[in-house]
């Protein structure tokens, strides 16, 4: 995919990876999430990811994100590991925008919501070392007041603000996940147009993962279409037309559709064998075994609160590190 001229933005080479239990290791018996995915996006592509709820697309934004550690040379950005190379996302060049904005507060929660007492204005001027010019720029795309009070803004506001923010430094491979969720019809399509003249004008390669595709039909240059975390199809846009004569969610619909009534046939072949309908899943947080014991109990699958060590579950007074239970 992508121009032939010059090395690959973003280049995925055989990518097959699953969620590791504590251990660090798949699950025995666990099946890959991601499978033998190979793919190369070049400067200036506007990749397009598309597919059911569970294909993998956030795994996949996260991996290329350098979330998720995998081989070396399965993912590379820039020339350079996703993974092991830090120097690409403090650097800038690689930047990944998900669907959620928030925050661990200690003694309130994990994952709580950006929404305390503080401007808008104090958020984005806040970050040092910015072009005054595009900041203003993008405070004019996303049509941001910025007296706006986080704690009295509506999620789209937020938003706004998050993605604001997300920009203000140029980047060279942008990830988007769901990021336009939240947003009106005018600051989408804004928001649209600013990211679409990046890629054009300063060669930047954005992925983006979505499931709303009004005003999509001229934006992406590449479509990839992923289904139980393999790669379905990966075509340039004007290849997708010729296939297609139908607007591109009416296309992807009819991907999915046939996709869904592949796995209701599949189902109904296992029911008739004699065999549930779906695999049964493997639980990669259910450890059992103690070493040092003849009763093999389970264990839970991380620290205890506020413990520096981990539990047995119903059992406060156990100290036997998780790192070396064995599993089952």
């Amino acid at each position: 995919m992508g121009a032939e001229e010059g090395p690959a933005a973003v280049k995925l080479n055989d990518l097959s990876f699953t969620y590791p239990g504590i251990d660090g290791h798949p699950p025995r018996g666990s099946k890959p999430l991601i499978e033998g995915l190979s793919l190369s996006l070049h400067a200036g592509d506007r990749c397009l990811l598309v597919g059911s709820n569970g294909a993998g697309k956030t795994t996949i934004l996260k991996i290329i994100g350098g979330k998720h550690m995998v081989g070396v040379d399965m993912v590379r950005v820039l020339g350079r590991s996703a993974f092991h190379d830090t120097t690409l996302t403090s650097s800038g060049d690689l930047s990944y925008l998900g669907g959620e904005w928030r925050r661990d507060v200690a003694f309130a929660g994990f994952e709580v919501p950006i929404q305390m007492d503080i401007s808008a204005e104090k958020m984005i001027f806040g970050v040092s070392g910015v072009d005054p010019q595009r900041r203003d720029e993008l405070v004019k795309v996303l049509d941001i007041d910025l007296s706006w009070r986080m704690h009295k803004s509506s999620d789209g506001q937020r938003r706004r603000v998050q993605i604001c923010m997300g920009l203000l430094r140029p980047y060279k491979v942008l990830l988007l996940d769901e990021i336009t969720v939240d947003l009106d019809v005018l600051a989408r399509s804004n928001l649209l147009k600013f990211l679409k003249k990046e890629c054009e004008v300063r060669g930047a390669t954005i992925i983006y993962a979505t499931h709303i595709f009004d005003g999509l039909d001229d934006w992406p240059s590449h479509i990839v279409y992923l289904a139980h975390g393999k790669l379905q199809l990966a075509l340039p846009m004007e290849k997708v037309k010729e296939m297609s004569n139908l607007s591109l969610m009416r296309t992807v619909e009819s991907w999915l559709r046939k996709e869904r009534e592949e796995d209701k046939k599949r189902r109904k072949e296992r029911e008739e064998k004699g065999l549930p309908k779906h695999d049964r899943p493997v639980d990669g947080t259910r450890l059992v075994g103690d070493p040092a014991r003849a009763a093999a109990r389970v264990m839970n699958n991380g620290w205890a609160g506020g413990r520096l060590h981990s539990t047995l579950a119903g059992e406060e007074n156990f100290f036997f590190s998780s790192n070396t239970v064995l599993r089952q």
